[in-house]
């Protein structure tokens, strides 16, 4: 029971650390798939991941020690026998009883391999809306996948099997996703389904902080992969007007190397900050994935490109200067969060007079219009 809690807690563990890696992504693809997030969706999201680390867990954990003698005694690792299961169950009610034998391993074995399929159908059906039928098949195909791999040793990868492949594993796994298909057809629906989420995708939605904050962190994220790329593009072009990738470098080259690469981050992460300006409805690239719009006062373009530079440019070039102004862009990208606070239009857009709005409509929404004489900034003059 002890190594069950650990592997059930390494599942757990495993399940959530991809689910923090895979976080942006997952972020960006319910944006483009759903126009929105979904949070009862990631979350069913990580529940898959952890399902998955268990299923790896239970198959292929704990390695046991290899040693030649271990090796020898497992070379036929196939139970072909289809009538061991019902024999063995039999046998053990006959030699300790009914109520002895339901604690016995060989039930619990049965148990736990019917248990650990329950959520395949649950999940497959609930989250992927898999018709029943291709439920069925994918459970199947799962299951003989895992004793294809316990057969073959986790396919060539362990020195020897050291499980036994068992046709009563791939019913009793088979049985475990049609419970799950049953469950989830009596359970309670607190899942949007994929056909409802569709049907809204092109439906403005609040400005929300969290939304705002979805933005300036996809931000962040875009900026750090063109800040990196550039930085090896200019590298990379350094190195070749010396030599070429062979040469070796002086102490002197490497410190202009060191600075080129910096140089390059810095330019590729300003021209992608003021490209975004530039383009199309002027927002950041972070904002048009969670389809956000800044909306300039009297529709000035210099507006759009002074609500880039003054957060996003910013903090790009003091952390290009030198160390004083690397603490100022850290101190004054925390500013830009905390704004957030105050209001959703955060600081670039106060700075530059600009509101903040869904781009799937054609007018500005702003949660807090400024009013004019009792009539708000956007109404029509």
């Amino acid at each position: 029971m002890r190594l069950m809690e650990t592997q059930f807690m390494a599942s757990i563990a495993v399940g959530l650390m991809v689910t923090a890696v895979l976080f942006l992504p997952l972020l960006i693809w319910q944006y483009r798939r759903w126009g929105r997030f979904d949070g009862l969706r990631l979350l069913w999201t990580a529940a898959g991941f952890v399902y998955a680390a268990a299923i790896v867990a239970f198959t292929v954990f704990p390695l046991p020690a290899f040693s030649a003698d271990f090796c020898a005694s497992r070379r036929s690792a196939l139970v072909l026998d289809p009538l061991r299961f019902p024999r063995e169950l039999i046998e053990l009610i006959q030699t300790k009883g009914l109520l002895s034998a339901s604690s016995d391993w060989l039930i619990w074995e049965l148990v736990l391999n019917i248990v650990l399929f329950v959520p395949f159908g649950v999940l497959a059906r609930r989250v992927l809306e898999w018709p029943r039928i291709a439920v069925f098949i994918a459970a199947v195909g799962a299951s003989l996948l895992i004793e294809s791999t316990q057969y073959t040793g986790n396919w060539g990868f362990a020195p020897c099997p050291y499980r036994f492949a068992d046709p009563t594993d791939l019913a009793t796994n088979t049985c475990g996703a049609l419970i799950g298909i049953g469950l989830e057809r009596i359970a309670p629906r607190i899942l949007s389904t994929k056909t409802h989420l569709e049907s809204q995708k092109e439906s403005a939605r609040p400005i929300t902080r969290a939304r705002r904050l979805f933005g300036m962190v996809l931000d962040s994220w875009y900026l750090l992969i063109v800040a990196v790329l550039s930085g090896l593009g200019a590298s990379l072009l350094y190195v070749l007007t010396q030599g070429g990738p062979g040469a070796s470098l002086t102490p002197a080259q490497l410190l202009v190397l060191e600075h080129w690469i910096f140089t390059g981050a810095w330019l590729g992460s300003i021209a992608f900050i003021v490209s975004s300006a530039l383009i199309g409805n002027g927002a950041s690239y972070g904002q048009r994935t969670v389809y956000l719009s800044p909306r300039p006062l009297n529709d000035r373009r210099w507006r759009l490109l002074l609500r880039a530079l003054v957060v996003q440019g910013a903090i790009v070039t003091g952390f290009y200067l030198g160390y004083l102004t690397l603490f100022l862009g850290l101190l004054w990208a925390v500013v830009a969060v905390v704004s957030l606070a105050a209001t959703p239009r955060g600081i670039s857009c106060m700075l530059a007079g600009c509101e903040i709005g869904d781009s799937r409509t054609s007018n500005a929404l702003p949660l807090l219009p400024r009013r004019q004489g009792g009539r708000s900034s956007h109404s029509k003059r």
